[in-house]
Formats: C-alpha cells, structure tokens, sequence
C-alpha cells in the first residue's frame, strides 16, 4: 500500500508540475489598528462566600490625545456557539459585588493607566458567576475631544468561581464530526461540541490524532488557549487540518477573502511543494481525546470518526493521463512493428 501511495505521489507530482501553474503569493492581511490595550485579557478567580477580592487592570492608550474613560460592569452569558458574550440584566445583584474606586477616568497618551477594582462577596454566595468590565469613552466628560476615538468598547471577562457544597464540573462531548464526509481536498475541518452539565465552568482541552490505517500522521491541539465553557452552554470548538501536499485556501484580496457573487469565499488549491510526501488519498481515523479539571482530578472525554480524502480532479487527470500513454504508445508500436514489416518485405 505505501508502495502504490507512493507512486501515486509521484505520479500527481509531475502531472501538476506540468498542467498546473505555480500557486500564487498569499497576500499579508494588514495589521488591525487598535486604539487601546487591555491587560490581562481575562480573570479566572476563585474564592470562598464571604471573601473579599482585590486586584487591577491595567489599561494603555494608545492614541495620541487624552481618552475620557467610562467603566461599566454587566452580566455575561453563553451565546449559540458557548462563547462568551454581554447580556443586558441590570437587576443582577452580583453586579454590585464589583467596585471600583471611581467610574471614569482620563487615560494618558501612549501611557498605561491601573484600575484597581474589589469583588465583595456575600456569604449567602455559590458556584459560578461571570462579568464583563467594559471600557468605553464618556461622552460627559467635559475634555474636549479632537483626533483619535475609541471604536466600540475594550471588555475584560471575570469568571468567579465560589466555592460551596454541590459544586460541580461536568462535562460531555455532544458531537464530534468533519465537515465533510468525503473530502476532495485538505483542509478538513473538525467540530466538536461540548457541553456543560455542572454549575461551574470548565475548559476541557486536549487533542485529535488523524491516524491512517495504524500510522498516527498527525496531532491537532483543540482548545489551546484554554477557553471556559459556562454552566449550561454548548461551545463548538472547530479544529483544521490542513497539513497536505494540496490545500484549499481562501483568495485574499487586500487582506481579505475575496467573495463570489453570491456571497461565498472563493478558493484555490495551493501547492506545498515541500510535502510531497503528504499527499492525502485514502480513509483515515479522527481520534479525539479531552480532559478537564473536576476539582479532583482531570476527566477525559473520548471520541472517534472515520472519513476519506479523495482528490477525483488530480485521480481522474492521471487516470486520463495513463489512457492517453497506454493508447499512444500502442499506436507507436503498431506503427513501428508495420514499418519493420514493410522494410523485411522490401516495401
């Protein structure tokens, strides 16, 4: 099998190097320009009902004028995808567990500003409770505004975990699936949708090994950056693999992927020259391997699907390829044994 796998490699290889043309440069995105910068990104808090916490975020301007700075809490919550998103519930009292020592301020130009802030928690509180601060300019503030602005809002999350009796991490794979399960070319995008069944969150991580027959061929991380799962909510994690002689990728133009007329991005097959050897053709195996932290101890969460990358354009042109040499050399040598024939006769 690796034998015939490798002729086929070999064989697509000349085939594209004489009908394909050579894949064109990807154009670098341009650098976003932020106007501020938030630091950390996010609190991952413990604490006891009763305890008071302290802590500071640190906040930079990065424009060249003074920003009028207005501080806000809210309620955060899952939306369809699991990620973290702003819900509007200013009748929550655990809103004003959170204070700071003044609601707006003036942030400096190319300077970092601390906002140190205290979560006072109550006795009576349990398991899993998650903010937002949100930094927005104040338009009240009497500092006249000229030049650069904030666009939008710059919010730090705040998961609070209280513990208490009965809480609880919990969690479970609900779909583990491929985009496709015939695939003509690589990527082949993987989702895996897990669920959270406690009453705190969790942040299941780990990887999926592509095996190919018994050869494992690849490792994919799923969940790298260790994002949190809330109670109740689902959150898809998609995971590409994309490691091939032939890729899929989207055109990009001015940075950005170049759409068709009906609103779909449009793609090209992209040559990697320096991978051969990965040409993928066949079934292969997604095995998927979870863990979370319980408060005890790191439970794994299991899964596996089969699916078949199957290049038919690349197959079909050798196919082709190999009728037109079986049929030209055919006729080469009917007309070279005529010819002989016709010499030995004296024709």
């Amino acid at each position: 099998m690796k034998n015939i796998k490798l002729v086929i490699c070999l064989f697509a290889y000349l085939l594209i190097l004489a009908f394909v043309a050579p894949a064109a440069r990807a154009q670098s995105p341009t650098p976003a320009n932020y106007d501020v910068t938030v630091s950390p990104v996010f609190f991952d808090l413990t604490a006891n009902p009763g305890d008071s916490l302290s802590n500071k975020i640190r906040f930079r301007n990065n424009t060249t004028s003074p920003l009028p700075i207005k501080i806000t809490v809210e309620k955060m919550t899952g939306d369809v995808n699991g990620d973290l998103t702003l819900r509007e519930d200013n009748s929550d009292q655990s809103l004003s567990w959170v204070k700071f020592s003044q609601q707006t301020f003036v942030a400096n130009p190319l300077e970092w500003t601390d906002v140190p802030f205290t979560i006072d928690i109550p006795k009576d509180a349990a398991y899993g409770y998650y903010f937002a601060v949100s930094f927005t300019q104040d338009n009240n503030s009497p500092i006249k505004r000229t030049g650069a602005t904030i666009t939008g809002a710059a919010a730090v999350p705040i998961l609070l975990d209280v513990k208490k009796a009965g809480a609880k991490a919990d969690a479970k794979i609900v779909s583990f699936s491929a985009d496709n399960y015939v695939n003509e070319y690589l990527p082949v995008n993987f989702s895996i949708k897990v669920q959270n069944q406690g009453n705190i969150h969790v942040s299941p991580h780990g990887n999926i090994f592509i095996n190919e027959g018994n050869q494992s061929i690849a490792s994919l991380d799923v969940n790298p950056t260790l994002g949190n799962i809330i109670p109740d909510t689902n959150k898809t994690f998609t995971v590409p693999w994309s490691d091939g002689f032939l890729v899929r990728e989207p055109v990009l133009e001015a940075g950005q992927p170049k759409l068709d007329k009906n609103g779909k991005p449009i793609e090209t097959i992209t040559i990697n020259w320096d991978k051969l050897t990965s040409f993928r053709i066949g079934k292969y195996t997604a095995n998927l391997l979870l863990v979370y932290d319980n408060g005890t101890r790191d439970v794994p969460l299991e899964a596996n699907i089969s699916f078949w990358v199957f290049p038919w354009k690349v197959v079909g042109l050798m196919i082709v390829t190999l009728i037109v040499i079986v049929l030209l050399g055919r006729f080469l040598l009917k007309f070279y044994i005529n010819r002989e024939v016709r010499k030995r006769l004296g024709k």
